[in-house]
């Protein structure tokens, strides 16, 4: 989540929740861990010949090995509290990597999961939740009832343009969202410790905690920072595992995905005006074009009378990469590459008519009518630059919030529309909301079965239901 509100002179905090940096051995598939510091181990991770930890052990009579065995895939995801940790904008690359090392393994491996576009964390986790659509893309937005910009900062504190939060079980005070950017490291802490202390009251068989600063540490720090949140995440759950007896099943997953590209303003306001527009806040005349500044992202979301003309001129700029728009009953795509047209008549199955070159450089992938589920699936290996492009922005315009622009854009991951007061006051290391993979491409795993990928974030809710039986989530 990048967004602009900023505060300062908040109160630190104290260390995060505790559990040892490191184990105090590793002996083949054994790791030890002294868990009361008497530099002895007492507790103990076991793993199958994959390297999965799928045992965990306790020493009962102080000699520092395993006498209590707990073989966790026999305890039924029924019969054990469902964790669930949600981390704003850690890439699946970086935590394929992270888990390629070793680590986190007492999960099985993870799936891709592809977000919504624009890659806004409010439109992934309503989807991810299966609630209820968003007003408009960010806290502000262009209301086209009312014809005028609406929303903003006071909106964003408010959670007006978050649903979910009303229905998971942690999530931290909006008011204390800024300080993800002045002090990542401290409010990511104060998080981990509010979300264990939620769930060490034992008020709820499933805690959904959603975790903010990882967000402000990746856009701060870039991967080292995202590579930070995963240990620290470790940790916690290692935590969970050893004060629980096994009796947790933690299923973990992000929002989407970063850039982890350092990048710099974009000023399109300013890029307009040369063009001899009118950046206005309500849409009045021909020429009158209303801009969208708000969270500092990768896309832009416009309001004109004239989207083809706007679109077109929008591409002449360097900083803009594709564009999109309606006609009639189909979508415009507008990229380097050529321009197209995107039709569908249930959201299910598209045609994609390129009109000069291909625009999104799908090939032979997208001749003829194409199933949509086929296409996440072979575009979502990492080696194409738009996954399942054709369903993203067909439903970004027709099917994702109440209040939809008439042009969407995605910027080169250089550069970054929002708030020009904000951006002054930080460096950006990395961001998101465009539509390339990177941007794009978020993950999830679970202790209580593997998950097949790649998914979008709306089929999370039936993985859960597969998994666990019972719906998700259980506070709605």
């Amino acid at each position: 989540m990048a967004l602009p509100i900023f505060w300062f002179l908040l109160p630190g905090c104290g260390p995060t929740v505790g559990f040892p940096d490191r184990p105090l051995a590793v002996t083949g598939e054994r790791s030890d861990y002294d868990i009361d510091g008497d530099g002895q181990a007492d507790f103990f991770c076991l793993a199958d010949a994959t390297g999965r930890i799928d045992r965990i052990a306790y020493d009962d009579n102080a000699d520092g090995q395993p006498d209590r065995i707990v073989h966790l895939d026999a305890i039924p995801p029924a019969r054990a509290r469902h964790l669930v940790l949600v981390l704003d904008g850690i890439p699946y690359d970086v935590l394929r990597e992270f888990y390629q090392a070793g680590h986190l393994r007492m999960l099985h491996p993870p799936a891709v999961v592809i977000p919504p576009y624009p890659v806004m964390t409010d439109l992934a986790l309503e989807d991810a939740f299966d609630y209820m659509p968003c007003k408009g893309y960010e806290a502000r937005y262009y209301d086209r009832r009312r014809n005028a910009m609406v929303g903003g900062s006071a909106d964003y504190i408010a959670g007006k343009n978050e649903p979910f939060a009303r229905i998971i079980q942690y999530r931290a005070a909006p008011l204390d969202d800024g300080l993800m950017y002045l002090r990542p490291r401290t409010q990511f802490a104060r998080e981990l410790r509010g979300a264990k202390q939620v769930w060490d009251r034992r008020e709820s068989h499933e805690v959904i905690a959603y975790f903010v600063a990882s967000a402000g540490m990746g856009s701060r720090l870039g991967k080292p920072g995202q590579l930070e949140v995963l240990d620290r995440i470790e940790r916690l759950i290692l935590r969970t595992l050893y004060e629980t007896g096994g009796l947790v099943k933690v299923t973990l997953f992000s929002d989407h995905g970063q850039t982890n590209v350092p990048c710099q303003p974009v000023k399109l306001d300013q890029l307009l005006r040369g063009m001899g527009y009118r950046v206005v806040n309500s849409v009045r005349r021909d020429g009158d074009v209303s801009l969208v500044k708000f969270g500092l992202v990768t896309c832009a979301a416009l309001n004109t009378r004239d989207p083809a003309k706007l679109a077109a001129d929008l591409m002449t700029s360097p900083a803009v990469t594709l564009a999109s728009y309606v006609e009639g009953d189909a979508v415009i795509v507008r990229s380097h590459y050529g321009v197209a047209a995107i039709r569908s008549t249930d959201g299910k199955t598209f045609t994609y008519v390129p009109r000069e070159g291909d625009p999104l450089k799908l090939g032979a992938l997208a001749d003829g009518p194409v199933d949509g589920r086929k296409l996440l699936k072979l575009t979502s290996d990492g080696t194409h630059e738009y996954p399942d492009a054709l369903y993203r922005l067909w439903r970004a315009h027709f099917a994702l919030a109440e209040n939809v622009p008439d042009v969407i854009v995605s910027l080169d991951d250089r550069y970054y529309n929002g708030s020009g007061f904000f951006s002054g006051m930080v460096k950006m290391a990395s961001t998101h909301g465009g539509l390339n993979w990177a941007n794009s491409a978020a993950f999830i795993m679970s202790s209580a079965g593997p998950i097949d990928g790649p998914l979008r974030s709306e089929d999370i809710p039936g993985e859960m239901v597969r998994l666990f039986a019972r719906p998700f989530p259980l506070g709605r």
